[in-house]
């Protein structure tokens, strides 16, 4: 779906070996959940412009878990070891796997919130309304249609 030719295309949906998933894996305490790892193994490396701005494809999303602390640093919240950070945005805002299962949910902290909101109920719904949020923005976004 994310391959809609705008967003991206097929040759930009770039997957992560076997060796790179265990270097997301061990750069947090949290165990990759299956949903995530499937992630990873599809896309994890790239997908054209979808999340464009974000810190959420490999390498960019080593080091997260302690960006994260550190924005919660002061604030008196704090992640537990079963939290895995899966996406920062301009270093003001995260997203993160809570729980355990094959698709945890997904919850939200920005530097502004008073505490972490819950976003998705699974991982998988997070990344299906991140994939229609982006076609549809990136549908409209990249259309100029021909002067006459």
């Amino acid at each position: 779906m994310v391959s809609d030719g705008t967003t991206a295309s097929e040759n930009d949906i770039q997957g992560l070996s076997g060796d790179l998933i265990r270097q997301v894996d061990d750069d947090q305490p949290a165990p990759l959940a299956y949903a995530y790892r499937c992630f990873l193994e599809q896309a994890g490396a790239g997908a054209g412009r979808f999340l464009q701005g974000c810190d959420v494809f490999h390498p960019d999303v080593l080091g997260l878990r302690r960006a994260a602390d550190e924005l919660l640093a002061g604030t008196g919240l704090s992640l537990t070891g079963e939290d895995r950070v899966i996406l920062m945005h301009q270093g003001v805002q995260f997203d993160f796997l809570r729980g355990g299962g094959e698709d945890p949910e997904v919850w939200s902290y920005g530097e502004d919130d008073t505490a972490p909101t819950l976003s998705h109920a699974r991982f998988t719904d997070w990344l299906l309304a991140n994939v229609q949020e982006q076609t549809h923005a990136w549908a409209h976004l990249a259309y100029w249609p021909k002067m006459p």
